[in-house]
């Protein structure tokens, strides 16, 4: 499930249910398709306690009492659940106003926390990552790898792209608590024309006709693929924008750095991580929900332990592709990784492609091949 309590979209494949965080009275929009829950409940219907009519755009409902017991459980995607609140079902479109009719429900997070427990512990987890990604990297300077020197430069020359990459990480998993999956996806492929307008803007770099047309094909393309159909609210498009923004940003000024201070990647990387670990550390405790630890099992600790070896291979391959090619490569290359990633799950469940499917593949696949034919030819 994903998206805000202000707009709250819940995945296709679930028998849509939402469990009420009770305030005395709270205004929820929904958007949910209708799916077999009156198949499994037909009372409810005639009853008439639920009224599940598109017509009624604000309805004041009570939930069923046989269904709104704490004891009650009901079966959605295959899993028993058992509710600690009422349960509301509405179709597509619906606006729905919920009193409760009792006040022994707990009392509702703040909007602000609401959101930010979409982030969990990101940031934190985020830090480890560039903590190991400094650990490995000054590692590999000495003795018996000496892979490369370390350089050091003014924090100043590196401030620019830690803040960025500070901003980008907290947008972008903001981004993902605001909206609905879809739209998220769809803001993110937007990181790549506006890395062409940015380069433009900032720099005066431009790109061929080709090169631009096919960029565009490979982005429309992977839309068709991520983005059927989605949902949002003012302030998850404001977000979203500010997201891939400074997204872009972070990675125009990776490779104007390299350019501009004669670096190899992992030395301006080397430089960037630690000075990005310090400006993480001041921002999380003010958005990180801690967990209980005592809960965490040592599958998952080992997991995340790992987890810093993979993100530093992975922070670095970025800082090389964009320092041996260019950062519109690097996106294009980005949209290609989402179309396999996406491919391996469809081939792990079997499932069949829709013909909008099937052409959001080709035009992506299709376009970035004649990126890189293009890119080839300009030298």
């Amino acid at each position: 499930m994903t998206g805000s309590m202000g707009d709250l979209n819940l995945d296709d494949d679930l028998d849509y249910a939402l469990r009420g965080l009770g305030e005395e009275s709270r205004r929820l929009t929904f958007h949910l398709e209708p799916r077999s829950f009156l198949q499994k409940f037909p009372s409810t219907r005639s009853s008439g306690e639920l009224p599940l009519t598109s017509e009624a755009k604000h309805s004041t409902v009570t939930c069923p009492p046989t269904y709104s017991s704490s004891e009650d459980s009901f079966t959605y995607d295959g899993k028993d659940s058992e509710p600690d609140v009422p349960l509301l079902f509405t179709e597509k479109g619906e606006d729905l106003e919920y009193q409760p009719k009792s006040t022994d429900i707990t009392p509702s997070k703040s909007r602000w926390q609401q959101y930010l427990d979409g982030i969990w512990m990101l940031i934190s987890i985020a830090i480890w990552h560039f903590t190991a990604t400094s650990s490995l990297l000054y590692a590999s300077t000495g003795p018996p790898f000496r892979a490369f020197e370390a350089v050091r430069i003014p924090i100043r020359q590196v401030l620019p792209i830690c803040i960025y990459f500070a901003g980008f990480l907290l947008l972008g998993n903001l981004s993902l608590a605001l909206n609905d999956i879809d739209f998220y996806q769809l803001a993110k492929i937007m990181t790549t024309p506006t890395v062409v307008a940015l380069s433009y803007v900032l720099f005066r770099k431009r790109i061929t006709s080709a090169a631009f047309l096919a960029v565009v094909i490979t982005c429309f393309g992977v839309a068709l693929v991520t983005a059927k159909s989605f949902h949002t609210n003012a302030t998850g498009t404001v977000v979203a924008i500010a997201a891939f923004t400074v997204t872009a940003l972070y990675q125009v000024w990776i490779g104007k750095k390299i350019e501009e201070l004669n670096l190899s990647p992992p030395q301006l990387l080397l430089n960037q991580a630690p000075v990005s670990v310090v400006l993480l550390l001041l921002v999380a405790p003010l958005v990180d929900t801690v967990p209980d630890f005592s809960t965490v099992s040592s599958s998952v600790s080992l997991a995340l332990f790992g987890s810093g070896f993979v993100a530093s291979l992975l922070n670095l391959s970025q800082f090389f592709i964009i320092g041996r090619t260019s950062t519109l490569t690097f996106n294009v290359i980005s949209q290609v990784k989402t179309i396999l990633i996406i491919g391996i799950s469809w081939a792990s469940t079997g499932k069949i492609l829709s013909l909008v499917e099937t052409v959001g593949v080709c035009m992506a696949l299709g376009g970035a091949w004649a990126y890189t034919q293009t890119a080839k030819r300009s030298g």
